[in-house]
């Protein structure tokens, strides 16, 4: 039964008072329609609680969020960029890169540029620039839930290589504040391949301050460089905005919470008179071994 707007409210309750689904929640299919994102399909999934928009043709990841109205995740200058705009030398993913609640990192590498026996391969990856096959978005009442649901298929093929299919679906309920990702990856070709995964979760101003903290639940952390060393003391902490500051990067290794999932939190309580803002990622650490929190303030760019 959803919790709206400060009370418990049935199917029959809610039926008896609007017309239309859409005046308190639900899903609705958008276009971008100027520069680089022209064209770009996606689909906005409003709990009354939670409001994301999910890109049909950026892999299903996800560029904006808001909780209550209010903004929580960090967009970088680029916007939204069509696949056609994807470059895949070196570093040069970073000129279609939006930041977001989610960007996808993978499916045959993830991290910096560089090649193997594989062959040569771009930083991060191809995946979130491929756009979803076998789309859906539906909403489903099951008793007195309200589901919305938003899945997809993207292939990350080469002809006479590789052929992995990345199966995705996010669920939600009408007067939660909670997305859930379900992932399957597929190898469909006749020989093993490289995969590798990366969820790169971004948290942005007003989330992202001077009064930000982190929380991990780990059984360690180490800095990735020396500069993330000179940061160890403040890996977990925001800060105000510095001019130039070179990203610290820290690895931890999970530890799972008493229900089997490891989490991860950003957390702020300095806004709204007191009222926390914040999110919390739970994940399967026998899926995911590793946690990557990456500190980056630079000015204009929180």
């Amino acid at each position: 039964m959803p919790d709206l707007f400060g009370e418990r409210i049935s199917r029959e309750q809610l039926n008896a008072r609007v017309g239309s689904l859409a005046q308190v929640g639900g899903i609705t299919e958008f276009t971008y329609n100027s520069g680089r994102g022209r064209g770009v399909r996606a689909v906005r999934v409003d709990t009354g609680v939670l409001s994301v928009d999910i890109v049909i043709d950026r892999a299903l990841d996800i560029p904006h969020a808001a909780f209550r109205g209010t903004p929580f995740v960090w967009r970088t200058a680029n916007d939204i960029a069509a696949p056609e705009f994807y470059e895949a030398a070196g570093d040069e993913w970073l000129r279609s890169f939006f930041g977001g609640w989610l960007t996808t990192c993978g499916l045959a590498n993830f991290g910096p540029p560089g090649s193997d026996r594989w062959g040569t391969f771009g930083q991060h990856g191809r995946i979130n620039n491929l756009p979803a096959a076998n789309f859906s978005a539906q909403t489903r009442w099951e008793g007195d839930r309200c589901i919305f649901e938003v899945s997809g298929t993207m292939r990350e093929t080469k002809a006479l290589g590789e052929k992995l299919v990345l199966h995705r679906r996010w669920t939600a309920e009408l007067g939660s504040s909670v997305m859930h990702l379900q992932d399957r990856v597929v190898n469909e070709g006749g020989t093993s391949r490289p995969h590798m995964i990366l969820y790169h979760c971004n948290a942005g101003f007003p989330l992202l301050d001077a009064g930000t903290r982190v929380h991990v639940s780990h059984q360690s952390v180490q800095p990735r460089d020396e500069q993330a060393k000179a940061g160890m003391d403040v890996w977990n902490r925001g800060g105000e905005p510095q001019a130039g500051f070179a990203e610290q990067v820290f690895i931890h290794r999970p530890r799972a919470c008493a229900d089997g999932k490891a989490r991860a939190a950003i957390v702020r309580d300095d806004l709204f008179d007191g009222a926390d803002l914040g999110f919390e990622i739970a994940y399967d650490c026998a899926s995911l071994p590793a946690l990557f929190t990456w500190r980056k303030l630079d000015v204009g760019d929180m």
